[in-house]
């Protein structure tokens, strides 16, 4: 088993966790239990099925919990899972704040890693390019303080 393997069966198990267990995963992904059990055996190579995968980590979504498969694969991916509150949502209201605050930091992550590709360095002008993406995260991250701040002080 690869290591990579290994790392996304543990967030495959946390989720048949917090499904009340094998029998509990195979109900919720229409499995059979031995096919939840392979899913759970950290020896065993089989992964759930995208479809399954997406039942089991729903019941972590439900709970307001971080869903651990897509998660598991987000790293993998050399990314993170940042729970999306309203994709929907107008950018002047708190989820679209927070939204655009983490498309920011997103930026950032990218710029910085576009500057290490080549060389593992970054050169004065890839840094300048990330200071530009810091300053627009910045400015993100002042406009959902000040929305913070006035309903503090506004006592709402």
């Amino acid at each position: 088993m690869t290591l990579a393997l290994g790392r996304i069966k543990r967030g495959v198990r946390a989720a048949i966790a917090l499904c009340g267990g094998i029998d509990g995963a195979a109900a919720t992904a229409d499995r059979s239990r031995s096919v939840a059990g392979d899913w759970n055996a950290l020896n065993h190579r089989a992964l759930p099925s995208l479809d399954c995968a997406f039942a089991l980590d729903e019941i972590a979504v439900a709970e307001g919990k971080v869903p651990p498969i897509a998660a598991a694969y987000c790293r993998e991916l050399g990314g993170l899972f940042v729970p999306n509150i309203d994709p929907l949502a107008d950018d002047d209201t708190l989820p679209g704040m927070v939204m655009q605050l983490m498309r920011e930091l997103g930026d950032v992550s990218g710029e910085l890693q576009r500057g290490l590709s080549d060389d593992n360095d970054v050169d004065a002008a890839e840094a300048d390019r990330i200071l530009q993406r810091l300053d627009d995260h910045d400015r993100a991250s002042a406009k959902l303080r000040r929305a913070l701040r006035q309903i503090v002080e506004g006592g709402k």
